[in-house]
């Protein structure tokens, strides 16, 4: 089962699909308990949780591999050799401290993503290092989640009309590098980044976050070999 974000019907949290840490915070959410006629619910709800609810990490990473793109799939299978550029990539990511477990998957993602969208694949990289450290379940207190930390509020009708998965690493990818892209286009490179972030123009505060956040993208991505 693929895990859908879900959100508190009080206080508009959002949690990882329906599972024990969603109904928990729904169970104990201020406005929730605010209503004494709900309280004795409490008692009982916790052992439905312990039998009859996944965790939150068994339905999100039970999406597995097999959803890869065809570009992908035959990329893997038909080479003869080691492709340079996922190595590349695979390096560069363990420079920036990004985990062994899903590290090649992100690389060969980065690079289908990145020839896909005509953008160089050691930006991705950066923009992923520095939203997320390569932690496909990523979410933060903005509403953004996964590899490339997608805006749920401005993107999520779009990601659900697709059928793309967020916490799916080659779905949050592909769908980040082609935001990026579209800014990239539009706007040129640096403004692009900055447009990634959601900011907005005439505010002193978004606009320094903006600046901020492009600088760490550049910085990121001078350290490491250079880009081939």
């Amino acid at each position: 089962m693929e895990a859908r974000i879900a959100y508190c019907s009080q206080c508009r949290g959002m949690f990882v699909g329906w599972n024990k840490r969603y109904v928990t915070h729904s169970l104990f959410c201020r406005k929730w308990t605010s209503n004494p006629s709900k309280l004795a619910a409490i008692a009982i709800i916790p052992l439905v949780l312990i039998f009859a609810l996944p965790q939150p990490s068994a339905s999100v990473s039970s999406v597995g591999a097999s959803r890869m793109s065809d570009f992908q799939l035959s990329h893997l299978s038909n080479r003869k050799g080691p492709d340079p550029a996922i190595q590349f990539i695979d390096s560069f990511l363990k420079m920036h401290e990004v985990g062994e477990t899903n590290r090649r998957r992100l690389a060969v993602s980065i690079v289908a993503s990145a020839r896909k969208f005509n953008l160089d694949p050691k930006l991705i990289a950066s923009v992923t290092v520095v939203e997320s450290r390569g932690n496909p379940f990523a979410i933060s207190g903005k509403n953004a989640v996964g590899i490339m930390q997608i805006h749920v509020p401005t993107w999520g009708s779009t990601a659900d009309r697709e059928g793309l998965n967020l916490f799916r690493i080659e779905d949050n990818i592909e769908f980040g590098s082609r935001i990026l892209s579209e800014y990239t286009r539009q706007y040129g490179l640096k403004e692009g980044i900055r447009r990634y972030t959601g900011f907005i123009r005439g505010n002193a505060e978004s606009e320094q976050s903006a600046d901020e956040y492009e600088a760490k993208v550049q910085q990121t991505y001078g350290i490491g070999a250079s880009k081939t």
